[in-house]
């Protein structure tokens, strides 16, 4: 009997180990930057979860463990909390290829894949960028913060540095395969895609035909859309819990 207890819990014990959150992602409840690495850590095959709402204190955390005084912040076991975004990225993508949950996650299968990863990754922050400086966001209103119509009317014509568009014909030379099973910009699905679609559904939510003009592009979005992992991040049941839209409608969205 005292065997078999002793088995029992030994049973118990590895359970509760492998159930173990990897790391802890914290960010504040909207999307912004929160849907992006939400997505790498979604689709890492790790266990994670996201801040507590109930005992998170922000201003206890920017005091004593954000480097920059900002979110996101990646909490690992033992180790140096990361900050900014695309370093989360690369945290959790070679966390989750070192453990085997997701071989070639950091594009460590190829040399050229890690490039392309790091690639998307910063190109979705440029991305990000010209939104922050054209498009309202739930915080800052048109006309605030730098955020001019003429910015605004940049960001969605098809010229110009701020222009949405130009940067998504770039990536849709990018886009190798569109088929669920597939890497679609390099050979194996890596961390950089998944990031770059967190930004890119934010620019579907103020305009559902952004990617029109862009067929593999399209395509590539919307099989992220469907695969079940994306699915909780959307409905607000992930451990990110429910982040409301940060870039709001403006002047384009609005006549």
């Amino acid at each position: 009997f005292r065997r078999a207890s002793f088995r029992a819990a030994a049973r118990a014990m590895a359970a509760s180990s492998a159930d173990a959150p990897a790391f802890t992602l914290a960010y504040f409840d909207v999307l912004a930057l929160g849907l992006p690495t939400g997505m790498v850590a979604a689709h890492s095959g790790l266990p994670w979860r996201g801040k507590d709402p109930e005992t998170f204190d922000w201003p206890k955390v920017k005091l004593e463990e954000a480097p920059f005084n900002q979110l996101p912040l990646l909490f690992r076991p033992g180790k140096r909390t990361v900050a900014h975004s695309a370093a989360i990225a690369r945290a959790i993508a070679a966390m989750a290829h070192a453990s085997g949950a997701r071989p070639g996650y950091d594009g460590s299968n190829d040399e050229d894949d890690a490039v392309v990863s790091d690639t998307l990754v910063a190109e979705a922050l440029d991305v990000y960028a010209a939104l922050q400086k054209g498009q309202p966001t739930c915080f800052v209103k048109m006309g605030d913060g730098g955020k001019t119509e003429q910015a605004h009317e940049e960001l969605w014509s098809d010229t110009g540095k701020m222009s949405l568009r130009r940067h998504f014909v770039c990536l849709e030379k990018l886009v190798r395969d569109t088929s669920p099973s597939a890497g679609w910009f390099s050979s194996a699905r890596t961390a950089g895609e998944f990031f770059l679609w967190g930004v890119l559904r934010q620019v579907v939510l103020l305009d559902a035909a952004a990617l029109d003009a862009t067929p593999k592009l399209k395509a590539f979005y919307e099989t992220v859309s469907a695969l079940p992992e994306t699915r909780p991040l959307i409905e607000g049941t992930s451990p990110m819990g429910a982040m409301k839209q940060y870039f709001v409608a403006g002047p384009r969205q609005t006549t």
